[in-house]
This record gives C-alpha cells, sequence and structure tokens, in this order.
C-alpha cells in the first residue's frame, strides 16, 4: 500500500462554503489489490473531481471492479 501525506500536494482553495459536487475515478483496484505492495509502480489510480454545485441524488456511473465489489456486499 502507498501513503501520502495531503501536506505534499497543493490542494484547491475553494472560494467559499456551500454545496460541491464530487466525482471519484479509480482505475488498477483490482490489480493493486492482487499485488498488495507496490513500492515503485503503483498499479491503483485514482481521480478526484471537485466543483461548486447545488446538491443532487448520488449517481453510481460504474461499479466493475471485483475488490470493490466485496466491500460493497459487506
Amino acid at each position: 500500500m502507498t501513503t501520502f501525506n495531503v501536506d505534499d500536494f497543493d490542494l484547491p482553495n475553494f472560494p467559499e462554503p456551500g454545496p460541491y459536487r464530487v466525482r471519484v475515478h479509480a482505475r488498477g483496484r483490482d490489480q493493486g489489490q492482487d499485488l498488495l505492495i507496490v513500492e515503485d509502480n503503483p498499479v491503483e489510480e485514482h481521480l478526484i473531481l471537485v466543483w461548486p454545485a447545488p446538491p443532487t441524488p448520488e449517481a453510481v456511473h460504474k461499479l466493475t471492479d471485483a475488490y470493490g465489489a466485496t466491500i460493497r456486499a459487506s
């Protein structure tokens, strides 16, 4: 598992308090779980997008990883 400190990254300064939408993309989750420890060549990648928008119901677009399915089932 690779961990990081959020202080090592430039996080966005949101212009004001209020509702925001979040979209999370992940790939390589099954391969990353199979390898368990990946020192120098991570295989699991994430993209997190955040933008100001009014609240809406949760929308799930795609759930295809086997590792996530085991977590969602528990």
